[in-house]
């Protein structure tokens, strides 16, 4: 049936296209356009800078452009084809740029991810720290300690670890990723803490450490100061040996050729260092064994239980108060 309108047989969408590509010349569309298009030029142009394009680089923003500037004119006054052609475009475009925003969203993810993993590691940040009065120091490394108690508290008890497990081995691979992610996080802040741990005891010269072990009779060099300490993250590197040092049959260390990177000899870092092993290192590793063992058992759900060290308790039914199952008719 024909359009009254038109008599041909086309759309009124076709016919308003027409019109509004007939009210609007080519030329001021462009125009537009290249208003559009040349801000965007301009801002990415300095980004860049100006003193890093040269020659075909002008040439080629220019090309870009006028370019941009043409597509968006028959955007701003569609002629018929225009109109035919973006509708049959308009699903593939959608789907791409829908695509593209995924992307960039999962970009923005990782980048936050991997800020949120180093961050307790910036050169900055800890030396802000170290020139921070004592009680902001003891405030940090009160802070670590909450969060580093949540988060390996599932990894040491044993139903929760089971529950947790079981998700990795069991679960969604969008639930197994999240949990990967979790592990992640759980090893950088249980590190960050020794770390502010040591550095304090070295910031008030309490402990040294050396970059050579000393030797009776040979020439000592003198221990590292803190400002070294920080921007070499040694004390970071010396936690990563010493969970790498934990799995003899593997011999990480020495798989990779990872040589011990710092080294002491006062009593009290080697039982800050014992205690790290014996918290931290046996609740990671032990859980990642247990992951291995329960992929090749294939475990039965175990029962469902809080993440959190304590539970929240339920109000129980008064006397006069009967379960809505168990109430009489």
């Amino acid at each position: 049936m024909s359009d009254r309108a038109t008599g041909d047989g086309r759309s009124g969408t076709s016919s308003a296209s027409s019109e509004r590509a007939q009210s609007m010349p080519r030329v001021i569309a462009i125009g537009y356009g290249l208003v559009f298009a040349g801000a965007v030029a301009l801002g990415v142009v300095l980004g860049i800078g100006f003193g890093n394009l040269h020659g075909w680089d002008w040439a080629l923003a220019g090309a870009c452009v006028l370019a941009a500037s043409l597509l968006f004119s028959y955007w701003i006054s569609p002629t018929p084809r225009a109109a035919w052609i973006g509708a049959r475009l308009q699903p593939v475009v959608t789907t791409v740029f829908a695509g593209i925003l995924g992307l960039c969203g999962l970009v923005i993810v990782a980048c936050v991810y991997l800020l949120t993993l180093m961050a307790p590691y910036s050169p900055g940040l800890q030396t802000q720290e170290i020139g921070s009065p004592l009680f902001v120091h003891l405030l940090i490394i009160g802070f670590l300690i909450g969060v580093t108690f949540h988060l390996l508290f599932p990894l040491i008890e044993p139903k929760r670890r089971a529950w947790l497990i079981w998700n990795v081995t069991q679960g969604k691979p969008m639930a197994k990723s999240l949990y990967v992610l979790g592990f992640g996080v759980i090893v950088s802040t249980s590190i960050a803490l020794w770390d502010q741990l040591l550095l304090l005891l070295a910031r008030y010269d309490v402990v040294w450490f050396y970059q050579m072990l000393p030797k009776a009779g040979a020439a000592q060099a003198g221990p590292m100061p803190v400002t070294d300490l920080i921007h070499g993250n040694d004390i970071f590197l010396l936690l990563v040996w010493q969970l790498g040092d934990m799995v003899p049959t593997l011999r990480v260390n020495d798989t990779i050729g990872f040589e011990q990177p710092l080294f002491y000899t006062s009593s009290l870092v080697g039982w800050l260092v014992l205690a790290f092993k014996v918290i931290v290192g046996f609740a990671l590793i032990g859980s990642v064994l247990a992951i291995v063992k329960a992929e090749r058992a294939k475990p039965d759900e175990p029962p469902k239980v809080s993440l959190l060290p304590w539970r929240l308790r339920m109000r129980r039914p008064g006397p006069d108060q009967q379960a809505p199952e168990t109430a009489n008719p």
